[in-house]
C-alpha cells in the first residue's frame, strides 16, 4: 500500500514497530539499513518473524512493555487496534511517550471508524448500543471449524483519535490520507 512505504520512507533513527506481525516493515527497514526492534504479542508469530531473518525480535504485549529511546515508533495494519477501546487508547497513549527519544515520532494508520454489524443476538437492540464508539469492535477469529475467543479491536477516525491525542498532550499530524477512509498519522510530543 502507498501509506506503508510512505511510513517506511518518514522512519528515522531506531525504530520500534510495535505489532510487528510476521515483519513486512521490520524487513523492509532492515534491508535500508535501520536498527530495528520489532515486538510481536503472539509467540509463534514471534518465532516466524526470527526464522525470517529480523536481527531483533521481542515477544511481547506491547501494552505492558517498553523500552526507551526509539526516534520512531511504527505501528502499522491498523496498528491501535490492539488498544481495544477508546479507554485503552487513552491508556496507551499516556503511556507511549516512555518510547521515544526526545524529538521522536509515533507514526500509526488507521481507517475510520464504520458500524460493525450486529452480533446475531442482537436482533432486536439497536447497534452500536447508545453511548458506545462505532469502532470499539468484537473481533472473532475462526479457521478450520475451530473458534477462538473474542477480542476488542479498535478502528478510529483521525478527528477522534486527534481529540484523544491532544488530551494526552499530543501533536497530531495526518500526514497520508487513502480516500477510502485509511489514514497515516504521525504523533509527537512537545519537547
Amino acid at each position: 500500500m502507498d501509506f506503508e512505504r510512505y511510513a517506511l520512507d518518514l522512519c528515522r533513527g531506531r525504530v520500534l514497530d510495535l505489532g510487528a506481525g510476521a515483519g513486512p516493515h521490520t524487513l523492509a527497514l532492515e534491508a535500508r539499513g535501520r536498527r530495528v526492534v520489532a515486538v510481536e504479542g503472539s509467540a509463534d508469530v514471534a518465532r516466524l518473524l526470527r526464522a525470517r531473518g529480523a536481527a531483533h525480535v521481542v515477544h511481547a504485549d506491547f501494552r505492558h512493555w517498553w523500552r526507551p529511546g526509539f526516534d520512531t515508533v511504527l505501528m502499522l495494519m491498523n496498528g491501535l487496534g490492539p488498544v481495544g477501546t477508546l479507554a485503552g487508547l487513552d491508556r496507551f497513549l499516556a503511556h507511549a511517550p516512555r518510547f521515544l527519544a526526545p524529538g521522536g515520532q509515533l507514526l500509526v494508520d488507521g481507517a475510520e471508524a464504520a458500524p460493525f454489524p450486529p452480533p446475531a443476538t442482537a436482533s432486536s437492540v439497536a447497534w452500536p448500543p447508545a453511548g458506545e464508539y462505532p469502532g470499539e469492535a468484537w473481533i472473532e477469529l475462526s479457521h478450520a471449524g475451530r473458534v477462538g475467543r473474542p477480542f476488542r479491536e479498535l478502528y478510529i477516525d483521525p478527528e477522534t483519535l486527534a481529540r484523544h491525542a491532544a488530551r494526552a498532550g499530543w501533536r497530531l499530524d495526518v500526514v497520508f490520507e487513502g480516500g477510502d477512509g485509511t489514514y497515516l498519522a504521525r504523533l509527537t510530543t512537545p519537547s
